[in-house]
Order: C-alpha cells, then sequence, then structure tokens
C-alpha cells in the first residue's frame, strides 16, 4: 500500500490508524444528507463534501468503497494520506481545510457507494455515506440560489449556475427567452419587479468541446424553496425624555445549519449589530435611517430593508416629556391668572 502524498505505512491497519472510532449506528447531518447522490462525468471530478461546521477542527478519517478501504486522512498540511486501493492512486485529493474527499480523472468503475468514519476535537464519532453515479457526456448545470435582497415589497434574486463534473473553461449564458440574454456570467441578478421574475430562465452551460446543457427555473419560486425567508418585526417601543427607542428583531426560517444575523445602515453600508435583535434610538426632529438585516445561511443568505419609524407603530406618548409640558402649562395659566386679577382691580 503507498501513500499518495504522506509516504509509506507499512503493516498499517484501519483500526490502529483510527482508534479513536468506537463502532456505533451512524449518526446523520441534515447537511450531509442533502448531497448523498453524486453524478459525476467520465473523465471529470467529483467531491464528496464532509459539511464540517466551523467550530469544528477535522482530526482523521477513513473512506471506504462498496465496503472496501479506500484511503485513510490525517490532518496536516499538507494532510497524511494512505491509499488502499491501486485503482484510485494520483487521482485522490484532499482540501486543506474540509478535508472533503475529490476523485479526479473518473472512470466508469467508480461507480458505488462511498462512507467515511471520520472525528473532531467536539465529536469522537461522524459517519457520512453517498452514492456515485459515473456517466458519459455531459451534465445539466446546477442552479444555486445565492441570496434574496428585498426592500419593501420588491426583492432581487440572485442565482447561480455551475457544471458540477470538474470541467474547466465553461462558458454560461442566462435568458429568459430564445434571444433575451439576461447575463454572460455564472451569476444572474434579477429583480422582482422585471419580467424575467415572473417568468422561467434558463442557464446554459457551453463547453470548450461544443457540447451543452441547460436548466431552467422560476426565480421566484425556486428561491422560495432554497433560501428561508426574512422578516423584520418590531418587538417595542418605548420613549423617555422626548428620545424614542425602537426594538426591531430579525427572524429567517431555518433549513439546517446555523444562521448568522447582521444589521447594516441603507446609506453608509456600516455594520451596526451582529446579533438578531436591533435597538436605534431617535431624538426629537432626528431622521431615523433606514436599515437592513441579512441572514447568513451556510449556502444562501437573505436581506430585507426597512425604516424603523415606518415599521414600528405610532410612537408611545412621552410621559416625562408630557409631564414637563403640564408643568410649564400650569404655571403660564397661573401667571396669566395672577395678571388678569391684578388688571381687575
Amino acid at each position: 500500500m503507498n501513500g499518495d502524498r504522506g509516504g509509506n505505512w507499512p503493516g498499517a491497519s484501519m483500526v490502529d490508524l483510527f482508534p479513536v472510532l468506537p463502532s456505533r449506528a451512524p449518526e446523520y447531518s441534515r447537511a450531509a444528507a442533502d448531497e448523498t447522490e453524486l453524478t459525476g462525468i467520465l473523465g471529470g471530478s467529483v467531491t464528496f463534501p464532509l459539511r464540517i461546521s466551523a467550530a469544528q477542527k477535522f482530526k482523521n478519517g477513513a473512506w471506504s468503497v462498496n465496503t472496501r478501504s479506500l484511503v485513510t486522512v490525517t490532518a496536516g498540511k499538507p494532510p497524511r494520506v494512505l491509499v488502499f486501493n491501486p485503482s484510485y492512486e494520483g487521482r485522490l485529493r484532499f482540501s486543506d481545510e474540509s478535508y472533503s474527499l475529490q476523485i479526479t480523472d473518473l472512470r466508469m468503475e467508480d461507480t458505488g457507494s462511498y462512507t467515511v468514519e471520520f472525528s473532531t476535537d467536539k465529536e469522537q464519532f461522524a459517519y457520512r455515506e453517498f452514492t456515485l453515479h459515473v456517466s458519459k457526456g455531459q451534465l445539466p448545470p446546477t442552479i444555486a440560489c445565492d441570496s434574496v435582497a428585498c426592500e419593501d415589497d420588491a426583492c432581487i434574486y440572485t442565482l447561480r449556475c455551475a457544471v458540477r463534473d470538474g470541467r474547466e473553461n465553461v462558458t454560461y449564458s442566462w435568458s429568459n427567452a430564445p434571444s433575451s440574454v439576461l447575463s454572460t456570467g455564472s451569476i444572474v441578478h434579477i429583480p422582482q419587479r422585471h419580467q424575467a421574475a415572473r417568468e422561467d430562465v434558463t442557464c446554459t452551460a457551453r463547453a470548450p468541446d461544443g457540447n451543452s446543457s441547460r436548466r431552467t427555473v422560476s426565480p421566484k419560486d425556486f428561491c422560495a424553496e432554497q433560501v428561508p425567508a426574512t422578516t423584520i418585526v418590531c418587538d417595542s417601543v418605548t420613549c423617555d425624555n422626548g428620545t424614542c427607542h425602537y426594538t426591531m428583531r430579525c427572524v429567517a426560517g431555518e433549513r439546517g445549519g446555523q444562521v448568522a444575523y447582521s444589521w447594516t445602515q441603507k446609506d453608509s453600508g456600516v455594520v451596526v449589530s451582529t446579533r438578531a435583535t436591533l435597538r436605534v434610538s431617535r431624538r426629537p426632529f432626528e431622521a431615523l435611517p433606514a436599515v437592513i438585516c441579512t441572514a447568513r445561511h451556510p449556502a444562501s443568505n437573505s436581506s430585507r430593508m426597512i425604516s424603523p419609524k415606518d415599521l414600528c407603530p405610532d410612537s408611545p406618548p412621552d410621559r416625562s416629556l408630557a409631564s414637563l409640558l403640564s408643568y410649564h402649562l400650569i404655571i403660564l395659566l397661573l401667571a396669566l391668572g395672577a395678571l388678569s386679577a391684578g388688571l381687575i382691580v
């Protein structure tokens, strides 16, 4: 057995290399379950994503194909790799950051079931399984909704097109009709008020050999399925000495994984908070800037812009200010009364 990038380890066994991996029922994460079915093109490449959270650090892992040992990998720069199957020699790659497995120069016989057992600094045992299909020809491109940015009832949809068979020098174009080109790149931004947002749009991927493939989606419906909507609610409004305090909360639907929030001012772009809630204050005769809440998911983000004054109900009466005004009004009335009495006398 030869080490692809880590040299020879004579006599090493799977148990010797990974004694920390106990035998127990497999555990699945939602992120991994979304990409268990993979398809590759003959001669291309494919990546099996581990989807380890940023809070964890990979330690080691053991891969198998059709229940036979394939490769082991230990964290390092570069990773220490030991290949067990000679037919994969020189075709396996591991990222220094994600430690996801990549197979290059795909062959038809690579089709099969792939599993991995691995450990991190916070998890002694984790398990993933994938099914790989290798086919001839060119796969249709994949489309992802990168983001949905909304202001009032108007949204902008950002779609990304990609060919996931490892081919290089692929060109992309977007259209909503045979002669209406929306973009000549892999990314397209479609305003909701644009006619294309209400129609199907098509991404065409062209390979250097002249082969092309297409995929068509409806931006609004497609993004609604992929990107959880973001809403902003007004939790409270309190006023004191003429200054009103607005507390707003950003809410995003979850599709697995953690959601990170950030608030920015519309005009300046300055980040004013990285929490789900935001508290802003407004003094008398002071304008409130519009703010944007962005909810970032593992694979997409959505944002919504709002003015705190427009979102929250009419400000409640400022009792401190009302009391102060009442006091001055009473003094004024007493003074007028005294003046009137003096004039009468």
